[in-house]
């Protein structure tokens, strides 16, 4: 259960925790500051009470009865009710107490009073529902006996201030604990926001190596960080410049020494080994023509625009049925995403040649799930073993049972597809379909960081 409440989020637990700290100081701020209130306030009642009953007692004893109604009328008020009666108080109900037994302060204060037959009854707030519709908050109620034998009662209370004139200490305390959660929650966003910065420009450059640079502001520490982040991206995106530039110079070079090697195959005087000799500097070639394609596509920095991957897939299959194939789109009619669209349309290109020539046919279907889209291509081939399905993205790496060389290809098809799909943030797997074939599974994601 506590698992379930704890924020799976830097900013959440760190509101969480500051929330928590500073509910239980307030408690305790207020649990103390009532108690000391509470102390405070029955000590005044007591003395107010003391002062203004031992000066009514005088004052009524000196008074004649007739005349006293006047007096009890001018000494009451909205905060006191003064009132004579010949019966002394029910001790029977309880509650009823000598000042003698009443703690430090009231006993202090009503000492001056104990000439004359005295009782005290003090509420506390949890009796306010039994202390009768004048008794609000804390109340302490005095019955003195006089010389004549009648009894003054005078009652002392506190009414609850309306909303409009203030709150109570809880009132306060909540709207203390609301004001000091929106706070946190937001600073707790904003400290945690080049975090999220990190996290995203470690996506983009996880699939483009050209990703733009952080943004090098915040505090020294977050500046430090993202300057050593971008220093890395630099360097790697150097190291993989100088590898692709070093891969398309051999390449190049290369091409110059087969010219040469098929020039000098053209004297060779048996045609069978002539004829062999041609065909292993054909191959040579078509695999530095892959190998400089591929540098190049890797190099090439192409602008990221809004697709329309439906009508791209179906363009490509409209091509291959004109061609005489047989190539079937089946999905919606549109759905645009974030792409590279050349890059993109030759990496499908690719994988539908494949399907053509080594499973007969190529069904192409593309769907939602997740956010992504999803594209399938199914051929009638006699598909892939498990064990091979992750090498087959290797550079130069063939099958020869059904990926001879006879046949064509030179084992950069599908490493390219990949390096394209995953340079988008998706990725491409090879599994059997139930139906016979392999099926290729494309994911793309709808939208970028």
């Amino acid at each position: 259960m506590i698992r379930r409440l704890w924020p799976n989020t830097m900013a959440g637990r760190f509101a969480l925790v500051l929330v928590a700290g500073l509910l239980v100081l307030a408690i305790t701020a207020a649990a103390l500051y009532l108690y000391d209130r509470g102390e405070r306030t029955v000590s005044l009642f007591a003395r107010a009470m003391a002062e203004q009953v031992g000066a009514m007692a005088n004052l009524l004893e000196a008074t004649p009865k007739a005349q006293r109604q006047g007096i009890l009328a001018a000494l009451g008020g909205p905060m006191m009710r003064v009132e004579m009666t010949t019966k002394g108080p029910n001790l029977a109900e309880g509650h009823w107490k000598r000042p003698d037994e009443f703690p430090d302060p009231i006993r202090r204060h009503l000492g001056t009073l104990e000439t004359r037959q005295l009782f005290v009854r003090l509420f506390r707030p949890w009796e306010n529902g039994r202390a009768g519709r004048h008794h609000h908050g804390h109340r302490m109620v005095i019955a003195v006996g006089l010389k004549d034998g009648t009894w003054l009662r005078v009652g002392l209370h506190r009414g609850r201030p309306p909303w409009g004139r203030g709150m109570g200490p809880l009132g306060w305390l909540i709207v203390t604990i609301v004001l000091v959660l929106i706070a946190a929650v937001w600073a707790a966003h904003r400290m945690t926001r080049p975090f999220r910065r990190f996290a995203q420009a470690a996506d983009r450059f996880g699939v483009d190596v050209r990703a733009p640079p952080m943004p090098e502001h915040g505090s020294r520490e977050l500046r430090r960080a993202a300057v050593a982040f971008n220093r890395m991206q630099e360097r790697l995106r150097r190291f993989v410049d100088d590898r692709t530039m070093m891969l398309a110079a051999i390449s190049h070079d290369l091409r110059t020494v087969l010219t040469r090697l098929r020039l000098r195959a053209e004297f060779i005087e048996d045609g069978q080994q002539q004829d062999k000799a041609i065909a292993d500097i054909d191959e040579m070639q078509a695999m530095l023509d892959e190998t400089l394609s591929f540098a190049r596509d890797d190099a090439q920095e192409e602008t990221t625009v809004e697709t329309d991957l439906s009508v791209l897939l179906q363009s490509l299959c409209s091509a291959l049925s004109d061609m005489g194939q047989t190539a079937n789109f089946d999905g919606p009619a549109h759905l645009s995403i974030p792409c590279r669209p050349i890059a993109l349309r030759r990496a499908f290109r690719n994988l539908l040649d494949n399907a053509i020539r080594y499973g007969a046919r190529a069904d192409v279907t593309l769907s939602l799930d997740n956010g992504e889209a999803v594209v399938e291509i199914v051929d009638d081939g006699p598909g892939i073993a498990e064990d091979m399905r992750e090498k087959v993205f290797q550079p130069f790496f063939r099958l020869e049972a059904s990926r001879s060389r006879e046949t064509g290809g030179t084992g950069l098809g599908l490493s390219s597809a990949r390096a394209v799909m995953r340079r988008h943030g998706g990725d491409i797997t090879l599994d059997n379909a139930p139906t016979g074939g392999l099926r290729v599974h494309v994911t793309l994601p709808l939208e970028t960081d």
